[in-house]
């Protein structure tokens, strides 16, 4: 009984010592947030006096819609790397001399580099880092915009955006709109954030493959069909789905940065810094480019049939609840399989793997994210945590947007492309 009282008392005043620290970590945390939120809002005050004066010296620069030539000092220099073939450039612009033209009309001279490989985008991305140029535009479709932004990683150069691809996934979570003079606009304001990016290293390997939207294993077997069917590659149709309907779900383990582990017989898990993927499939509906979290999915039990059904319903951005696929949240995971599973990032581009001479085995894939790692001018977009109220304009999750008159405003630029000529850098011609 003595023992029993003495163990109750002990027990009594450990928790009452925790509960007296547990509130003054409450106090703490909340004095905090309190000056956070402070710090947020004088933010958001400063970037809405940004975006008005942005207005109001466009309006001075380019009175009656007709820029002044006269008033081409202070204009931010930026490296200007275009997809010439993206889906909506043609249509929205036509020309590089035109959408220089709208650039400087807000406030940005822009050196032009017309896109011929992703290996080239990169060596001019690693050229304006060595340069401490300070403004990259990418102008293309998704894959563009990764050459260019994954290149960029740990520097100080800011990304800027002009969507001009067919899915747009990364404007879209952005916020960056898809009408091109307004995302020239949004160019002009200036306001940044800093979002995460993914990192692969596979079978050991010591090469690290970066993403900015998914990875994972499997993702090379259940969306190239999508992808194929998008660009019309019929040919290649038949074999994929063969190769698809040839797989079955394994053994797979999964490590969490807590520790947990867990046992799943699956053929797909996917690991996500955005939730968009591909054809605007919303595969991870929570996951945020700025929270310093990659979003694990895990396919349970599921067949082939069951995968496509499912990420058929994941088109056009909708939400799907479906008990067969669980969320995790974490800085890290490791991912272990039993069987030869293909594996692959962002654009479907596989990623490092074994050397021809070694023997076929687990396939063993470890994830992280690199907080900060890449500073991007964006909007209000959907996929930020702290996104930039100050910028109305907003595109939709999936579909058109409603758009000002981009191409009529480029045509009002035309009268100046002789005196931005001298703007296209060697790699234009």
């Amino acid at each position: 009984m003595v023992s029993e009282r003495k163990q109750i008392k002990q027990t009594n005043k450990a928790l009452h010592r925790l509960q007296a620290e547990q509130t003054k970590s409450v106090r703490h945390i909340g004095g905090q947030r309190a000056r956070l939120e402070n710090s947020s809002r004088k933010m958001q005050s400063l970037e809405s006096k940004a975006a008005k004066l942005e207005q109001h010296l466009h309006g001075l620069r380019n009175p009656g819609g007709e820029p002044l030539a006269q008033f081409a000092h202070g204009l931010r220099p930026a490296r200007l790397i275009i997809n010439p073939k993206g889906g909506t450039f043609a249509a929205q612009v036509g020309s590089p001399e035109r959408l220089v033209a709208m650039l400087r009309a807000h406030g940005i001279q822009a050196e032009v580099y017309l896109k011929t490989s992703g290996r080239a985008v990169r060596q001019w991305v690693r050229e304006a880092i060595d340069n401490e140029e300070s403004l990259v535009i990418a102008v293309g479709g998704d894959g563009t915009i990764e050459d260019v932004a994954l290149t960029l990683v740990g520097s100080r150069v800011t990304l800027g955006i002009i969507p001009a691809g067919t899915m747009n996934n990364l404007a879209r979570e952005l916020g960056i709109p898809l009408d091109i003079e307004q995302a020239c606009a949004l160019l002009g304001t200036g306001l940044t954030r800093q979002i995460d990016v993914g990192s692969i290293r596979a079978n050991g390997k010591s090469k690290h493959t970066y993403f900015l939207e998914t990875a994972g294993l499997g993702l090379a077997i259940v969306l190239p069909v999508g992808q194929v069917v998008k660009k019309g590659r019929w040919g290649k149709l038949p074999s994929l789905l063969r190769k698809l309907f040839a797989q079955k779900p394994g053994p797979v383990e999964i490590e969490l940065d807590n520790g947990e582990k867990i046992m799943v017989n699956s053929q797909l898990v996917t690991v996500s810094n955005a939730p968009l993927y591909a054809l605007n499939n919303m595969i991870a509906p929570e996951a945020r480019m700025d929270d310093g979290l990659l979003d694990v999915a895990i396919y349970d039990g599921m067949n082939v049939v069951e995968l496509a059904s499912h990420f058929e319903k994941t088109l056009k951005s909708r939400r799907v609840d479906n008990p067969n696929v669980r969320f995790y949240r974490t800085r890290r995971v490791h991912i272990r399989s039993r069987e030869e599973i293909a594996e692959v990032a962002d654009g479907l581009v596989p990623v490092p793997a074994r050397d021809k001479d070694q023997h076929l085995g687990p396939t063993i894939l470890n994830f992280e994210v690199l907080p900060r790692a890449i500073n991007v001018i964006v909007g209000q977009g959907p996929a930020l945590n702290w996104p930039v109220d100050a910028v109305k304009t907003t595109p939709p999750m999936t579909g058109k947007q409603s758009t000002s008159h981009s191409v009529n405003a480029a045509e009002k630029h035309t009268n100046t492309e002789s005196q931005d000529a001298g703007a296209l850098s060697p790699q234009s011609i």
